[in-house]
């Protein structure tokens, strides 16, 4: 059992970017071209040159989706604790948690990373990045920042990388390839994925990867579904990314585990009856895709008995909860209620491991230092049998 003991670790939550963030981190000669808060449709949102106008979600005044307000969402209506480190204390009590995995949001990045002005991109994702350092700081045991990483160059992924973790931030997100790559695994991305192995960073991918990829499921029948980041996994995987850095570990956010198992052991099949046309060869001549996914990527799961059933076939240390605050699957105040819920079939070690104590692993937070053993990530039966 670890020092510091939490009960309950969001390990996808997120904030939202105060209005002047990034007008009041850079320089002079950027601030006009810089992602502005203003007014679309007669709320609240973000305006990224060339780029459609983004509408603050209705959920930032509420923090759930089963409360939305009755008009339009300003700046004023949304809930200090997005913003505000001392009143995120005060959300977190109310939800009874003990601690997040903070993200940024979600829309406006997805807006910058359409951007054509890789100045404005870059610059961006610093001061962001300065940003939730400091927001961070004030509950350093509370608060567990993922640092955005920029995506103009490799170059500049890489330093970013660095310096956020030199900022004590605890993970990176990554929601397009550094290189322009259009799939994992292109070795002109090996600088970045070298020092996320050196460091021991988990990096993110929340939802989808690519430029034109959404870091939300879209509405409606999406649970359940296979999230589109799920094809990033197989591509690095045949690219010897995960042979070269054994260290990597790749986070799967807002996407639940559920999908996976029915999906892997699929493609285990078609592979173990299809490698004699090296058409997806892997490095190890005796693995199959789903052990590349199951050793190296750890999933945030909310609704989603499924994926807790199947946890021994998933490996369990690879379940995280995650509250998606302030989203629309979100409960707050009430998200420790549906934590419980959600495990009330599992005993209280397997409850303590998705609730708490695999996020606190997995990032290195106060008292897990220590981390998972080899066998621990890696503990799981074949899928299929050749």
């Amino acid at each position: 059992m670890p020092d510091h003991t939490y009960d309950v670790i969001s390990a996808d939550s997120h904030v939202v970017e105060p209005p002047d963030l990034f007008e009041s981190r850079v320089a002079s000669g950027l601030k006009d071209r810089m992602p502005k808060l203003g007014e679309v449709d007669g709320a609240a949102g973000w305006l990224v040159e060339g780029v459609e106008p983004l509408p603050l979600a209705s959920t930032f005044a509420t923090g759930t989706g089963w409360r939305k307000p009755s008009g339009p969402v300003r700046w004023d209506d949304v809930m200090s604790g997005l913003y505000e480190p001392a009143e995120r204390v005060v959300a977190q009590d109310s939800d009874s948690v003990d601690g997040e995995v903070l993200y940024p949001s979600t829309g406006l990045w997805d807006a910058i990373k359409l951007s054509d002005d890789a100045e404005v991109k870059l610059a961006a994702a610093i001061a962001y990045n300065d940003w939730l350092a400091e927001f961070c700081a004030h509950a350093p045991d509370r608060f567990f920042g993922v640092a955005k990483i920029p995506t103009t160059s490799v170059a500049d992924a890489v330093a970013e990388l660095q310096r956020a973790n030199d900022m004590g931030l605890k993970g990176a997100l990554l929601d397009a390839y550094p290189s322009g790559s259009r799939v994992g695994g292109s070795p002109d991305d090996d600088p970045f994925w070298e020092l996320a192995n050196e460091l021991r960073v988990p990096v993110s991918i929340h939802y989808g990867i690519g430029e034109q990829a959404s870091s939300l499921p879209p509405a409606g029948i999406a649970p359940g579904l296979k999230p589109q980041m799920s094809d990033a996994i197989l591509p690095m995987a045949a690219a010897g990314v995960f042979d070269r850095f054994p260290d990597v570990k790749v986070v799967l956010a807002h996407g639940d585990a559920g999908w996976a198992l029915h999906w892997m052991e699929t493609f285990d099949i078609t592979y173990v009856r299809q490698k004699h046309l090296q058409q997806f060869p892997l490095q190890d001549d005796n693995a199959v895709p789903s052990d590349y996914m199951r050793k190296f990527c750890f999933f945030t799961v909310h609704h989603d008995r499924s994926a807790i059933r199947d946890r021994h076939l998933l490996g369990e240390v690879h379940l995280m909860w995650g509250s998606h605050f302030p989203y629309d699957d979100s409960n707050w105040p009430d998200n420790r209620q549906q934590a419980i819920r959600l495990t009330d079939e599992v005993s209280a070690e397997t409850r303590r491991s998705v609730l708490a104590d695999n996020v606190g692993r997995l990032y290195g937070l106060p008292g897990y230092e220590k981390g998972f053993t080899d066998e621990e990530v890696s503990d799981f039966p074949a899928l299929v049998h050749f």
